[in-house]
């Protein structure tokens, strides 16, 4: 309103409430007169409402910076409150206790001018904590609206969902905080997660489109924040939908299942010869193709995680000091046969208990290097760029479904989860026995000197 301004004698109009800098309207009459077109007394007579247009200009670009600092002041408060002994979820308990809080909010507000037409001083004019503090008083915690922005929710999740493994922690937080500045790049600042609406949502699905990122990595990007967002929601009890809930995106060109291709015997076999000469890649080689398992699954492997002493002979897949897990699913025992029993046997002499089988690719960051140089020697024997080592776990699928050993062996067996149906989760888990004969029946291409 006009009260927040003064007329200056040079012609200009000073607020007297403080605003950043670089939105502080110095306007001079001419400079009104040129704005709206007219001569400088209708100017002057129509300054309300262009004051006001200013105004709702100001109140659109203000930083939120109050709204990011008023979750961690609700905190304080609230803790202040339980220390003291009042109740944080109400006016007080007893009549004694809501005329103390009166008392302390009115003390509050008289350090601040009161405007002359209310009495009061204007909210604006009450700093974010004070006005907090007076609101909790005299209504309770609840009533200190303390939305989550947007950092707020990323850093939030990054604390919840903490992956152990230093390596993939920084990895994720990497990609966490690249999706989260395209996000704020689209709404020009840290706003409340309620203001952040499906308009911003396509956009920044736009954004990385144009950007030239494959609709499946604009996918993967869209559902990192997706899944901060459901988190914060749902922690947070925020009375609001997520805007990034089933977004559409392009339609592949190629279907998922043709991104990469089994590897024909006759790559399979020649990648055996390739490695014939460096006996680490080849024994993780063996264990990647006679399991159908990930890398990452084989090049963390522990001595200890090795059981060759039972009826079936297996190594088991879980969390350890070397790696973490992405679901439950990928938590299994998985039986060796073949070269890779042979190969898991001379590994496991050669190794103290609890010491990583592949020292050398053994720590997360280092799986990286493994798929460079396996890739190198890859491309030796092939150059169709659908060939990689993760075929591999392509050619197990094949192999189970040629096998028929049924779709209940082959998930137990690749740790694909199945949890989705009701009928998945009755009756007994595969057991070790129907695993190995399950991959008693593949027939696993290898040279003839193996066979």
């Amino acid at each position: 309103m006009i009260k927040h301004v003064r007329l200056e004698k040079n012609g200009t109009y000073k607020y007297r409430r403080r605003v950043p800098k670089p939105l502080q309207p110095v306007l001079r009459k001419a400079e009104i007169v040129k704005v709206l077109g007219r001569t400088e007394r209708e100017a002057l007579v129509a300054y309300g409402p262009y004051h006001d247009h200013v105004e709702r200009l100001l109140r659109s670009t203000r930083p939120h910076d109050e709204a990011t600092e008023l979750a961690a002041i609700r905190r304080s408060i609230e803790a202040q409150f339980q220390e003291l002994k009042l109740d944080p979820y109400s006016p007080g308990r007893t009549p004694e206790e809501r005329f103390a809080r009166a008392e302390e909010a009115d003390r509050i507000l008289n350090r601040y001018d009161p405007n002359p037409e209310t009495g009061t001083p204007d909210a604006e004019d009450v700093s974010p904590k004070d006005g907090a503090m007076v609101t909790a008083l005299l209504g309770g915690i609840s009533d200190v609206k303390a939305e989550l922005t947007i950092t707020q929710a990323f850093n939030f999740y990054r604390i919840e969902r903490r992956e152990p493994d230093d390596y993939k922690r920084k990895k994720h937080e990497q990609r966490l905080d690249r999706i989260m500045n395209d996000l704020l790049r689209v709404t020009g600042q840290d706003i409340p997660m309620s203001k952040v609406g499906r308009q911003h949502a396509r956009t920044l699905r736009d954004n990385l489109l144009k950007r030239g990122m494959q609709a499946t990595s604009a996918r993967h990007c869209i559902n990192d924040v997706k899944a901060v967002f459901s988190l914060a929601i749902r922690e947070h009890d925020l009375d609001t939908s997520n805007p990034f809930q089933r977004l559409e995106f392009p339609k592949a060109q190629v279907a998922a299942v043709e991104l990469r291709l089994p590897l024909p015997p006759d790559v399979i076999l020649a990648m055996y010869k390739e490695l014939a000469g460096t006996q680490l890649l080849l024994d993780i080689w063996t264990l990647l193709h006679h399991s159908g398992a990930q890398n990452a699954e084989v090049l963390g492997l522990l001595a200890s995680d090795l059981d060759l002493d039972g009826p079936v002979p297996h190594f088991v897949v879980r969390p350890n000091a070397l790696r973490s897990l992405k679901t439950r699913s990928r938590i299994r025992s998985v039986p060796l046969v073949g070269p890779a029993l042979i190969v898991a046997r001379r590994l496991k002499e050669a190794t103290t208990p609890d010491a990583p089988l592949f020292p050398r690719y053994a720590a997360t960051k280092s799986h990286d290097n493994f798929s460079q140089v396996a890739r190198r020697r890859l491309r030796m024997v092939t150059t169709e760029p659908k060939h990689t080592i993760y075929s591999l776990r392509h050619n197990m699928k094949d192999a189970l479904r040629s096998a028929k050993v049924g779709e209940r062996v082959e998930l137990a067996l690749l740790g694909h989860s199945d949890e989705r149906t009701a009928s998945a989760q009755y009756g007994s888990a595969v057991s070790l026995g129907e695993l190995q004969a399950a991959l008693l029946e593949v027939k696993f291409d290898v040279p003839e000197e193996w066979s």
